[in-house]
């Protein structure tokens, strides 16, 4: 399941790439690229994919990506039927390590820094109290320059690394094995999955998507993503649970069979394993707290 590396041009009057990015869905499909990333998606919602990481994002998701880890978001289907309503609106800053000058993070005030670039191998979402007054700093980087976007950029990393209200996605220490030349494969499997998640999915259907054997393929999927496709399929179809429970009236048999699920125990087996929640608790717990 490789990546696509990505590319990402840095001017020679600017030491960080600060841009607002307006398009009818997510584009990019799954990637990663040396520099680190702070990215808050406005307005936007669908499924984060996140080194080994599967869940729902809306709008608001605020996150701080370090180097070389994989990621994607992938729109709910509605982005794709042609609604001018629905579109992403998003607020992205990268940065080298190295950007502002060799050594400069290990200075004796950054030590925090230090420490979020590591926190941030996981991909870190930004939650609690201090998420307002940061992604408002993300905001006015972009609008910023010249030394005005210095100030405002460190001042944004500063906050973010203090901040103790956050939620790490990834696995420690998930390493992708990348290459290139291996990203549509990967791109052809997550599209396939989302698209059909709720109808059954066999196995050498998806391994023709992928242009392997069987074996070959679930061999090649547990080495790149530590996850069995039973256990990636069945996080993309809780994943999806999970936003109905909170977003509609359906009962929950309802959400079981729409999200391919044939078999009511066999759903709440798998939702209590992957939430920790029976579903009538995770749609108790989230819809008390809105």
């Amino acid at each position: 399941m490789r990546p696509k590396l990505e590319k990402i041009p840095i001017t020679c009057v600017s030491s960080i790439s600060a841009k607002r990015e307006v398009m009818p869905f997510n584009t990019y499909p799954w990637h990663y690229h040396p520099e680190y990333e702070i990215v808050l998606m406005e307005k936007s919602y669908g499924i984060r994919f996140m080194g080994n990481h599967i869940g729902n994002f809306n709008d608001g998701d605020l996150l701080f990506i370090s180097s070389n880890l994989p990621h994607r978001w992938k729109n709910d289907k509605d982005f794709y039927k042609g609604d001018e309503t629905l579109y992403v609106d998003a607020y992205v800053i990268h940065f080298l390590e190295d950007a502002l000058g060799e050594g400069f993070f290990d200075l004796p005030e950054f030590p925090h820094i230090k420490k979020l670039f590591t926190l941030g191998s996981q991909g870190l979402r930004v939650t609690g109290e201090d998420y307002n007054e940061i992604a408002s700093l993300v905001k006015e980087v972009v609008g910023a320059n010249g030394i005005n976007r210095f100030m405002l950029f460190l001042k944004t990393l500063d906050l973010i690394a203090k901040t103790k209200d956050y939620e790490l996605l990834s696995s420690p220490g998930y390493v992708s094995k990348m290459n290139p030349l291996d990203t549509e494969r990967f791109n052809k499997v997550i599209n396939f999955i989302t698209d059909n998640y709720s109808t059954e999915i066999n196995i050498e259907e998806i391994a023709h998507q992928a242009n392997l054997s069987v074996s070959s393929f679930c061999r090649y999927f547990k080495k790149r993503t530590r996850k069995t496709f039973s256990q990636f399929i069945n996080e993309v179809r809780i994943s999806n649970a999970c936003k109905a429970l909170t977003t509609s009236d359906e009962t929950i048999t309802q959400i079981c069979y729409s999200t391919g699920y044939n078999n009511i125990s066999h759903f709440t087996r798998q939702f209590k394993i992957i939430t920790g929640l029976t579903a009538k608790e995770y749609r108790k717990k989230h819809t008390a707290a809105d």
